[in-house]
């Protein structure tokens, strides 16, 4: 028996995903080896959700963490007519899928379909993720003083520079440098 309360929210948000893939079949109740089933033509999907506090895991790590739930999947029998899946929910319902073989975890997309190997983690959150662009501050000591320092004489402050520039005084010839035009 598992510590806690039911993940009834985890469950909700998980139904979601799991009406695209086919039909629902909810068998949430304590005492239940899975938490509902999805049925496709070609395979029946058994599913339990675990709510955890971190979902990053690598499937070695979640066979640790998961290993009771794990064990109630391995009742059902191993055929390729039946996908016996674990999906981890963290607090904010970002969810990862995972099928439970006899070898181990293998990681799912969520429509049911295997990662490749060298993929990195995937999961559906509930919540939307908003891009926003990055935004990178620079605290005012490491800059500088914002205040133009005054070097001989003249300076003015030119966009796009990092300090004064000084200004030739009025009356003095400019001639270009090397290189300059």
């Amino acid at each position: 028996m598992t510590k806690g309360r039911h993940p009834i929210e985890a469950i909700k948000a998980a139904m979601k995903i799991a009406e695209r893939r086919g039909l629902v079949q909810c068998m949430a109740r304590r005492g239940r080896l899975c938490d509902f089933e999805i049925v496709t033509p070609h395979v029946l999907s058994k599913v339990r959700i675990k709510r955890m506090g971190h979902v990053r895991l690598t499937p070695k790590a979640l066979e640790r963490e998961a290993a009771f739930d794990i064990a109630d999947l391995k009742i059902y029998p191993s055929s390729q007519d039946i996908s016996r899946e674990l999906w981890i929910c963290s607090k904010k319902y970002f969810i990862r899928f995972f099928r439970v073989t006899d070898a181990g975890l293998v990681e799912l997309g969520p429509d049911g379909g295997l990662l490749p190997a060298n993929s990195p983690p995937t999961g559906i959150s509930r919540y939307r993720r908003v891009q926003h662009p990055v935004r990178v501050t620079v605290p005012p000591e490491e800059t500088g003083p914002a205040i133009p320092q005054v070097t001989s004489g003249h300076s003015r402050v030119s966009p796009g520079t990092e300090g004064p520039v000084p200004v030739p005084p009025a009356g003095d010839s400019y001639s270009p440098g090397p290189g300059e035009s």
